[in-house]
């Protein structure tokens, strides 16, 4: 019972708030991905050179933050004692 005891319920708090923010950045990011991806693909297939450039930009975009978010969140995880 000593090591729960130690826990104190702002660290819970601050770890579910954290935790809900974090999956919600990250699935939104990632989803965007997607979604650039396809319009492309899509604009691309349709002959608006153009529109796939944007389409794609935003996507390469997204999956730079995405990456960030990820490796942020190893590092954190790594560097906490």
């Amino acid at each position: 019972m000593g090591v729960f005891a130690a826990v104190e319920a702002g660290d819970i708090l601050e770890v579910i708030w954290v935790s809900l923010v974090a999956a919600i950045f990250v699935s939104t990011v990632f989803s965007l991905v997607v979604v650039g991806s396809a319009r492309s693909a899509e604009a691309r297939r349709n002959g608006h050179g153009a529109g796939a450039l944007v389409w794609g930009g935003m996507a390469l975009l997204m999956f730079a933050l995405f990456a960030g978010a990820v490796v942020y969140g190893v590092h954190i995880m790594l560097s906490k004692g």
